[in-house]
Protein backbone atom coordinates (compact mmCIF):
# COMPACT_ATOMS: atom_id res chain seq x y z
CA UNK A 1 0.00 0.00 0.00
CA UNK A 2 2.68 2.09 0.55
CA UNK A 3 4.36 2.48 -2.87
CA UNK A 4 1.26 3.23 -4.67
CA UNK A 5 1.08 5.65 -2.27
CA UNK A 6 4.67 6.92 -3.32
CA UNK A 7 3.32 5.99 -6.99
CA UNK A 8 0.85 8.76 -6.46
CA UNK A 9 2.53 11.72 -4.76
CA UNK A 10 5.07 11.22 -7.42
CA UNK A 11 2.22 11.58 -10.10
CA UNK A 12 0.38 14.42 -8.24
CA UNK A 13 3.91 16.21 -7.77
CA UNK A 14 4.45 16.39 -11.64
CA UNK A 15 0.43 17.30 -11.92
CA UNK A 16 0.34 14.16 -14.34
CA UNK A 17 -2.44 13.62 -11.96
CA UNK A 18 -4.58 16.07 -13.88
CA UNK A 19 -4.52 13.59 -16.85
CA UNK A 20 -5.60 10.79 -15.22
CA UNK A 21 -8.45 12.41 -13.86
CA UNK A 22 -9.45 13.84 -17.50
CA UNK A 23 -9.12 10.67 -18.24
CA UNK A 24 -11.41 8.93 -15.56
CA UNK A 25 -14.56 12.06 -17.09
CA UNK A 26 -13.86 10.89 -20.95
CA UNK A 27 -13.83 7.00 -19.49
CA UNK A 28 -17.00 7.76 -17.58
CA UNK A 29 -18.72 9.74 -20.14
CA UNK A 30 -17.70 7.22 -22.97
CA UNK A 31 -19.11 4.46 -20.29
CA UNK A 32 -22.36 6.64 -19.98
CA UNK A 33 -23.23 7.69 -23.70
CA UNK A 34 -22.00 4.36 -25.31
CA UNK A 35 -25.05 2.51 -24.33
CA UNK A 36 -27.28 5.12 -26.06
CA UNK A 37 -25.53 4.46 -29.69
CA UNK A 38 -24.36 1.06 -29.67
CA UNK A 39 -27.28 -1.91 -28.98
CA UNK A 40 -24.78 -4.39 -28.82
CA UNK A 41 -23.43 -2.50 -25.76
CA UNK A 42 -26.66 -2.26 -23.72
CA UNK A 43 -25.58 -1.66 -20.16
CA UNK A 44 -23.23 0.62 -18.89
CA UNK A 45 -21.17 -1.96 -16.63
CA UNK A 46 -20.65 -3.44 -20.29
CA UNK A 47 -19.75 -0.57 -21.61
CA UNK A 48 -16.98 0.09 -18.87
CA UNK A 49 -15.78 -3.66 -19.08
CA UNK A 50 -15.71 -2.91 -23.26
CA UNK A 51 -14.26 0.11 -22.84
CA UNK A 52 -11.41 -1.14 -20.88
CA UNK A 53 -10.57 -4.27 -22.90
CA UNK A 54 -9.99 -1.43 -25.48
CA UNK A 55 -7.92 0.36 -23.90
CA UNK A 56 -5.54 -1.46 -22.74
CA UNK A 57 -5.50 -3.90 -26.31
CA UNK A 58 -6.95 -7.38 -24.28
CA UNK A 59 -10.05 -6.97 -26.93
CA UNK A 60 -11.77 -10.62 -26.00
CA UNK A 61 -14.36 -9.56 -28.50
CA UNK A 62 -17.23 -10.01 -26.53
CA UNK A 63 -18.59 -6.72 -27.20
CA UNK A 64 -18.08 -4.86 -30.52
CA UNK A 65 -18.91 -1.02 -31.33
CA UNK A 66 -20.72 -1.20 -34.44
CA UNK A 67 -21.96 2.51 -34.94
CA UNK A 68 -19.38 5.61 -36.03
CA UNK A 69 -20.10 6.98 -32.50
CA UNK A 70 -19.12 3.78 -30.77
CA UNK A 71 -16.24 3.58 -32.56
CA UNK A 72 -15.18 6.57 -32.00
CA UNK A 73 -15.40 6.76 -28.58
CA UNK A 74 -13.63 3.88 -28.49
CA UNK A 75 -10.80 5.22 -30.57
CA UNK A 76 -10.60 8.51 -28.16
CA UNK A 77 -10.48 6.15 -24.65
CA UNK A 78 -8.08 3.94 -26.56
CA UNK A 79 -5.37 6.54 -27.16
CA UNK A 80 -5.83 8.79 -23.83
CA UNK A 81 -5.48 5.41 -22.00
CA UNK A 82 -2.03 4.89 -24.00
CA UNK A 83 -1.35 8.51 -23.48
CA UNK A 84 -1.64 8.23 -19.34
CA UNK A 85 0.57 4.89 -19.43
CA UNK A 86 3.30 5.97 -21.43
CA UNK A 87 2.92 9.41 -19.02
CA UNK A 88 2.89 7.41 -15.96
CA UNK A 89 5.66 5.57 -17.33
CA UNK A 90 7.77 8.29 -18.19
CA UNK A 91 7.11 10.36 -15.24
CA UNK A 92 8.28 7.25 -12.95
CA UNK A 93 11.34 7.07 -14.96
CA UNK A 94 12.23 10.57 -15.03
CA UNK A 95 11.42 10.55 -11.13
CA UNK A 96 13.77 7.35 -10.22
CA UNK A 97 16.59 8.80 -12.53
CA UNK A 98 16.44 11.79 -10.88
CA UNK A 99 16.72 10.40 -7.26
CA UNK A 100 19.71 7.93 -8.55
CA UNK A 101 21.29 10.75 -9.48
CA UNK A 102 21.16 12.96 -6.52
CA UNK A 103 22.17 9.78 -4.26
CA UNK A 104 25.07 9.49 -6.65
CA UNK A 105 26.27 13.53 -6.00
CA UNK A 106 25.47 12.69 -2.36
CA UNK A 107 27.70 9.90 -1.94
CA UNK A 108 30.48 11.73 -4.38
CA UNK A 109 29.66 14.19 -2.03
CA UNK A 110 30.54 12.85 1.21
CA UNK A 111 33.94 10.65 -0.32
CA UNK A 112 35.17 14.42 -2.01
CA UNK A 113 34.99 15.91 1.65
CA UNK A 114 36.66 12.64 3.32
CA UNK A 115 39.59 12.83 0.31
CA UNK A 116 39.75 16.20 1.65
CA UNK A 117 41.26 15.15 4.59
CA UNK A 118 42.76 12.24 3.51
CA UNK A 119 46.03 13.08 5.66
CA UNK A 120 44.09 12.66 8.67
CA UNK A 121 42.36 9.47 7.98
CA UNK A 122 43.01 6.32 9.63
CA UNK A 123 43.90 2.61 8.17
CA UNK A 124 40.34 1.54 8.62
CA UNK A 125 38.95 4.70 7.46
CA UNK A 126 41.20 4.39 4.03
CA UNK A 127 39.91 0.65 3.63
CA UNK A 128 36.20 1.84 4.13
CA UNK A 129 36.32 5.13 1.56
CA UNK A 130 38.43 2.58 -0.98
CA UNK A 131 35.59 -0.13 -0.39
CA UNK A 132 32.67 2.37 -1.17
CA UNK A 133 34.55 3.87 -4.17
CA UNK A 134 34.75 0.25 -5.68
CA UNK A 135 31.39 -0.74 -4.87
CA UNK A 136 29.73 2.48 -6.69
CA UNK A 137 32.01 1.83 -9.56
CA UNK A 138 33.33 5.24 -9.43
CA UNK A 139 36.16 5.40 -11.52
CA UNK A 140 34.62 2.70 -14.45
Amino acid sequence: MKRFRVLWNIIRVTSADVVFYGFLAVYAGAALVLPLFEPGIPRTGDALWYLFESFTTIGFGDFVAQTFVGRLLTVVVSLYGILVVALATGVIVGFYNQLVRARTRGTLQSIVRELEHLPDLSREQLADLSRRVRERHLLD
